[in-house]
């Protein structure tokens, strides 16, 4: 108890300009403190991509497996009816550019933009829909 009506009758000694540096060093440190560990969070964004390919599980097989080589993937969901994937991503590690330059590499058609061609032969004859031609 003593100890703190000793701190209490210090402060008060104090002049006004120092007692509000000690004051606001603590804050602006805590404030600094929770400020930059928000700024560190990645955030979780969603692209979603037609890809022509989605029309069998063969097809849904291969892309899952190739867009999971990535590293900040989150989670892919395919949709064979749809011929659509949504692909959940960590913005610091990967960019949607990406996402679709990987699936380009692949072979896969992606928003009508036909990926290369070398590599699309190589998929499953079930895979190739006829809105984007033969081998």
């Amino acid at each position: 108890m003593r100890n703190w009506l000793k701190w209490r009758h210090d402060f008060r000694r104090l002049k006004l300009k120092n007692k509000t540096k000690l004051i606001s060093l603590p804050l602006f440190l805590f404030l600094g403190l929770v400020l930059w560990t928000c700024g560190k969070a990645p955030s979780v964004l969603i692209v979603e991509l037609e890809i022509e390919e989605l029309v069998c599980a063969d097809g849904q097989r291969i892309f899952e497996g190739r867009i999971l080589e990535l590293d900040g993937i989150k989670s892919v969901t395919a949709n064979i009816k749809l011929q659509k994937a949504q692909i959940k991503y960590k913005d610091n590690l990967v960019s949607a550019v990406e996402i679709e330059n990987h699936l380009a590499a692949f072979g896969f058609t992606i928003d009508g933009v036909p990926g290369n061609a070398v590599a699309r032969s190589r998929l499953p004859g079930c895979c190739l829909n006829p809105k984007t031609g033969a081998q």
